[in-house]
């Protein structure tokens, strides 16, 4: 009882760090690598990794239209989000102003949560959203104006991916396997890149050693790793408290880049990253005047699962909301 009542905090404490890596490593990545060796060499690593976890746990397999799904998530978590994030930053658009665009996506799936997913979202969760998206602008608010032009374009449609590849994992892939919706995710997204590398032109290999650390690490790391961390975050949890923890992501990675690719520390990271951690308390029902007007979770769309979700549950059409256990 005392292991599970911590495993959620744990594992977003875990997740956050994990996820605002990959822009890091992205970056170092891009610098000698071609985007679709990038996205190849990270979905070949992860693809091998989450295959020995499926020899050891042995999940079970998708059943009739959950290959589907999958696929369509695989093609908007991952194909998407890390083609256009990629080419971004190859592009010369800096790791922390990408995490700042791809940290808008938790304003939007929380936003699109009661339209998409049959819940509906009380005063702490929106008001905590917005002060989660304040705090991602003033991050990194003096880079907007950077005259990077058209090369942003990259990131917003990353953004727009990482959104609608949350809300449709949510929708269709909350009852199958974690292990096996990553592994069928990694497999659809390396097929999907070989198809269209004939049409890329890019080189297989990274051209230098710092290359192939940086796609181990993001295929061990980021997308074994991380993705795991999500998919059972969204199970165990909505897809706000999961939004609620990306907020965080832009300072952190903002933080993270000053030791790793010598970017200056900025008042504005530490600020963003103060206002981020407000929002996050204020959207999971931390701020007692906004206790008792928590999101309304959307684990009432993934019954099948028959995990338990975090915030209260009410029916879509009318009918008393159920508890089902602290956020």
């Amino acid at each position: 009882m005392t292991s599970s009542r911590w495993l959620v905090p744990v594992l977003a404490v875990l997740f956050v760090p994990l996820w605002a890596s990959g822009f890091i490593a992205g970056k170092i990545a891009t610098g000698s690598t071609d985007v679709p060796a990038v996205l190849f060499w990270r979905f070949v690593i992860a693809l091998v990794v989450m295959l020995a976890a499926v020899a050891v746990l042995r999940p079970g397999l998708p059943r009739g239209r959950s290959w589907l799904h999958l696929a369509v998530t695989a093609l908007l978590l991952q194909v998407g989000q890390f083609t256009f994030v990629y080419s971004g930053l190859a592009s010369g658009v800096p790791a922390g102003l990408s995490s700042l665009i791809l940290g808008m996506a938790p304003l939007l799936v929380g936003l699109l949560t009661p339209l998409l997913l049959a819940t509906r979202l009380g005063v702490g969760p929106v008001l905590g959203l917005l002060i989660g998206a304040t705090g991602v602008y003033v991050v990194l608010a003096d880079d907007l104006g950077a005259g990077l032009g058209g090369n942003l374009v990259f990131p917003v449609l990353g953004m727009l991916s990482l959104a609608a590849g949350t809300l449709y994992q949510k929708r269709f892939n909350d009852s199958t396997p974690v292990v096996t919706s990553v592994v069928v995710q990694m497999a659809t997204s390396l097929v999907a890149t070989l198809v269209a590398w004939p049409f890329l032109g890019a080189d297989w290999l990274p051209r230098a050693p710092s290359g192939w650390a940086a796609v181990a690490f993001l295929g061990v790391v980021n997308s074994a790793g991380a993705f795991v961390l999500m998919f059972v975050l969204l199970r165990r949890r909505s897809t706000v408290f999961v939004s609620s923890l990306l907020n965080l992501v832009p300072a952190t990675t903002a933080l993270v880049a000053v030791p790793v690719l010598g970017e200056p520390l900025t008042v504005q990271a530490v600020l963003g990253l103060g206002i981020a951690l407000v929002g996050m308390f204020v959207g999971l029902g931390r701020v007692p005047g906004l206790r008792g007007r928590r999101v309304v979770a959307d684990a009432a769309v993934a019954a099948p699962s028959g995990q338990p979700d975090g915030d209260a549950v009410a029916p879509a059409a009318g009918g008393p909301g159920r508890r089902a256990g602290g956020a």
